[in-house]
């Protein structure tokens, strides 16, 4: 049977263990936790007492607990890992989700551990960015060879190391940098004083969108915090003719880990369409007793998000953070973006609704969330954030971006306005 401890801050949570015959997890507290004035899970596990099985969730978790799985990686992450495997001949067949936390160990996202850690090698020394993202292509474009291995297996083992614990599906690494500018691994905490960053990796030369996507992040990052957002900080590593995006990392403040749940996993709900809505995210911030200011922030951030199209606002690009206390409060906004290829044709819904609409949001739409969370002085909060968006073309000229993915996104911004525009 596989089991793991898992810890939080050098405290042990508790247990968890694949319960073979039946293909799901099984979490049991510690009395240490049981009696600790915080809950990691306040939501899937109300009485920390109670066993938790992963039976009782959503299939897509695969059995597995849902305030466990935001440590486990997405697409690409785990594309990474299995090419790892079948480069060291190990057997998919045996990796349920547990014996997976116990590669993540102590690199996951949050401050959640998994002991025992199973063997992932470390990274020491300065990071080669690039290196990275040609590999990253590689793998993702399933063209990674034997002899790609055999020419440069460090490059596999990095990639590995702080690449295959976090989450999305875009090439991502963890990636720290000290006082003197020297950028080193992530997925670990260091002794000296470094900043933190997830950087999405430009890694397909033959795709305009991919070599022009993370400037554009960059510009929607910055139309975020003019609109008022609490975005997480945000910077390009130039890199040759290569820029890769980093956001700082919220979840690691002053080299100490802070505890984190995506709505995905505090809520348990696990879908990209209607059922789930921003007015039940804002009902876990009503649970969590936080304070007008964070509703007002999600508010604006929910605005943002119709007015810069940003529809890929599923359950887990929404977070929570917890401090040692027992507090919590929303995390700032992350993955905000023109997050699909403006070359493609097709529409693409909210993924989760508002006011039970995820296409054409309209300003009606928008204010009648207000109304019903209780958002105060809503027509100038949407009027500020249809003025920074307006300002795209003008802050994303100064990049030299092909000229028609600069239009094609600002046409679909200037129809968003269009839908927002106060009428009276």
């Amino acid at each position: 049977m596989s089991s793991a401890k898992v810890s939080i801050w050098n405290q042990t949570i508790g247990y968890l263990y694949w319960d073979t015959p039946n293909q799901v997890a099984i979490f049991e507290a510690d009395d240490s936790y049981v009696d600790a004035s915080f809950n990691i899970a306040p939501f899937i596990q109300p009485d920390k007492n109670k066993l938790l099985s992963g039976g009782d969730f959503h299939q897509k978790f695969k059995g597995l607990i849902p305030t466990f799985n935001d440590s486990l990686p997405d697409a690409f992450g785990n594309t990474v890992f299995l090419e790892w495997m079948a480069k060291n001949n190990m057997s998919q067949s045996e990796m349920n989700p547990v014996e997976r936390l116990l590669y993540v160990g102590r690199r996951g996202a949050g401050a959640l551990e998994y002991e025992l850690g199973k063997d992932i090698p470390n990274i020491s020394g300065e990071i080669d960015i690039n290196e990275l993202a040609g590999i990253s292509d590689l793998i993702m474009k399933r063209k990674y060879r034997q002899e790609d291995h055999l020419h440069n297996p460090e490059a596999l083992k990095n990639i590995l190391t702080i690449g295959s614990s976090i989450g999305g599906a875009q090439a991502k690494i963890l990636l720290a940098v000290n006082l003197d500018g020297k950028i080193l691994a992530g997925d670990l905490m260091h002794k000296e004083p470094v900043n933190y960053y997830i950087v999405k990796l430009e890694h397909d030369p033959t795709s305009i969108w991919a070599r022009e996507k993370n400037y554009v992040e960059l510009v929607y990052n910055q139309m975020a915090a003019e609109a008022g957002v609490n975005v997480a900080d945000s910077k390009l590593f130039i890199e040759g003719e290569k820029a890769h995006f980093a956001s700082k990392r919220f979840d690691r403040v002053n080299n100490q880990k802070i505890h984190t749940q995506t709505v995905n996993a505090l809520s348990g709900f696990y879908g990209r369409n209607t059922e789930f809505s921003y007015e039940q995210i804002f009902r876990i911030m009503e649970s969590f007793k936080l304070p007008y200011e964070d509703f007002k922030q999600l508010y604006i951030q929910m605005v943002f998000n119709v007015a810069a199209s940003n529809r890929d606002d599923h359950t887990k690009n929404f977070s929570f953070l917890m401090n040692a206390d027992g507090t919590w409060k929303l995390s700032p906004a992350y993955d905000l973006t023109y997050p699909f290829d403006p070359y493609q044709s097709f529409k693409v819904p909210h993924q989760i609704s508002i006011n039970k609409k995820n296409i054409d949001i309209s300003r009606a739409d928008l204010v009648a969330v207000a109304k019903k969370v209780g958002i105060r002085g809503y027509h100038q909060l949407i009027d500020q954030v249809v003025e920074a968006v307006s300002t795209f073309t003008a802050k994303i000229a100064e990049y030299g971006l092909n000229v028609n993915t600069t239009d094609l996104i600002a046409k679909d911004l200037g129809r968003n306005a269009m839908r927002l525009k106060r009428t009276k």
